[in-house]
């Protein structure tokens, strides 16, 4: 039997500010299960969960104040930020893949995070992956 592993993975990265408003006790609830690795199998599960109603409550209302760390599930050292605030989901390529114009993504929607997610993780997936 073959083993499927997850495609992609996320962590709480940094506190960039204190969230304003207070976080409620769910959205403390849900940042400290971030802060532990959480990994996804498709781009379209990790997209669902970056618009799911729990993240969303813990994001959009407020200034950007954490940065959450995306990357490949079989090679870490791959990763892009993900920092979403009341004024959207903003994608940082720090590593400058070249997956995304001037290395930063507006998220537009859904189907636009699937998208760009694809498009990155075909642009820094190798087979000679760390831990294929």
């Amino acid at each position: 039997m073959v083993e499927e592993r997850p495609l992609l993975t996320m962590v709480k990265s940094r506190m960039i500010g204190e969230p304003d408003p207070v976080l409620s006790a769910a959205d403390e609830g849900l940042l400290n299960t971030l802060s532990s690795l959480c990994s996804f199998m498709t781009a379209e599960d990790l997209a669902s969960f970056l618009f799911s109603p729990m993240f969303t409550s813990l994001t959009k209302g407020r200034e950007a104040f954490v940065v959450f760390e995306v990357g490949l599930f079989l090679d870490h050292t791959k990763t892009i930020d993900v920092v979403g605030s009341k004024d959207g989901l903003v994608m940082a390529d720090a590593q400058a893949s070249g997956a995304f114009s001037n290395n930063i993504h507006t998220v537009v929607d859904e189907q636009d995070a699937v998208d760009k997610l694809v498009i990155w993780h075909g642009m820094v997936y190798t087979t000679e992956s760390r831990f294929s």
